[in-house]
């Protein structure tokens, strides 16, 4: 058993090695990246895939970004975990704990003082497997999922479009100011800004809505569609799902409702990022127009993640919502370090 950096011609193997590998708890899904497996993690300026061989067979793998941000008001080097998926007949082996292993060593090497990682909640395995190592939970967010299914009205003075280049600073500057205070967040710049929009895949300058009004830009919201990089297929769902496609069903008989998901149903599925906004009303008036965008090509959620706390949650007034706890996981990597209290920010890239 070795491990090593995966490499471009290996696509193939691990598109079918991470489709016999469904995850989930209270909807189990299969997750591909297609066509290219590697453009999920091509959204980060800096990251690594690896991949663990047996025989010259790829049995397991794992990724990591890397990148500098705050913590504890400071900016430092710190990693993100992320994807990790080991083949059915070789779980239980340590060979998970062996990529992780082998990804803190390398961090550590580039100066990254902690690393974190995101858990649904409910997935009891992943949680054991990470505390064994010495992550330790560091708080739950809420990944709200905002259905798509109907036309929303849009009642704005101001003006919505798609973004400009000439918009980057002005943006980058904005989103800086809404999350300033806020632990793991990176700085932007236009420069920085610009450089995501290029490099991540499915991604462009029309993801990108700005809400104007009194003269400056009060508002912009951007949008990762997942179908462009990944396909995701339901393979199971929970009671609770089923409990919630029931009532759907029924409350359908007399409204509008979102259509439940069943089993083989692909899912058709956009992240939000970047977000930012002067005030909450602003984000409404982004979020029921691309609602309506997202209607008319064929999307059925949004997702975002944040405090449960936070003003966003504000702005979905009058959407459909479910709420899923995400437990973020946290190990420093240098001595005497440590998270704070102070509210953290999660990208949507990282979902």
């Amino acid at each position: 058993m070795h491990i090593r950096e995966a490499l471009p011609e290996d696509n193939n193997k691990l598109q079918e090695l991470q489709a016999k590998c469904p995850q989930g708890t209270t909807l189990i899904v299969s997750t591909v990246n297609t066509p290219d497996f590697f453009a999920r993690a091509k959204a980060y300026h800096s990251y690594k895939v690896i991949v663990a061989c047996e025989e010259g067979r790829i049995v397991g793998s794992h990724a990591w970004a890397i990148r500098d941000a705050f913590v504890n008001g400071q900016l430092n080097r710190i990693g993100y975990s992320f994807q990790t998926f080991i083949s059915p007949d070789h779980r239980k082996k340590g060979l998970a704990k062996n990529l992780l292993q082998y990804m803190e060593d390398q961090l550590i090497q580039n100066g990254a003082i902690l690393v974190y990682g995101l858990i649904m909640e409910g997935n009891l395995p992943s949680m054991k497997l990470v505390e064994s190592l010495g992550f330790k939970l560091h708080r739950t967010l809420v990944m709200p999922a905002l259905a798509v299914y109907k036309e929303m009205e849009v009642l704005s003075k101001g003006k919505i479009r798609s973004m400009v280049r000439e918009d980057l600073g002005v943006v980058a500057k904005l989103l800086n100011e809404t999350w300033q205070g806020y632990d793991l967040y990176e700085p932007t710049s236009a420069e920085g800004l610009s450089g995501f929009i290029t490099r991540t895949p499915g991604y462009s300058f029309d993801n990108l809505l700005i809400l104007e009004g009194q003269g400056e830009i009060l508002s912009c919201l951007g949008f990762w569609d997942w179908r462009k990089i990944m396909k995701i297929t339901v393979v199971k769902r929970s009671l609770k799902m089923r409990t919630i496609g029931l009532l759907l069903d029924f409350v359908r008989n007399f409204r509008s409702m979102p259509r439940s998901i069943k089993g083989g149903d692909t899912l058709k599925q956009m992240m939000l990022t970047p977000i930012a906004f002067k005030e909450p009303a602003h984000l409404t008036l982004l979020l029921r127009y691309m609602n309506n965008q997202a209607l008319s090509s064929g999307i059925e959620q949004i997702f975002c993640i944040c405090e449960p706390n936070h003003p966003l949650l504000n702005g979905m007034k009058g959407f459909v919502r479910i709420n899923t706890g995400v437990h973020l996981y946290v190990k420093s990597l240098q001595p005497n370090i440590w998270m704070s209290d102070r509210p953290v920010y999660v990208d949507g890239v990282d979902m």
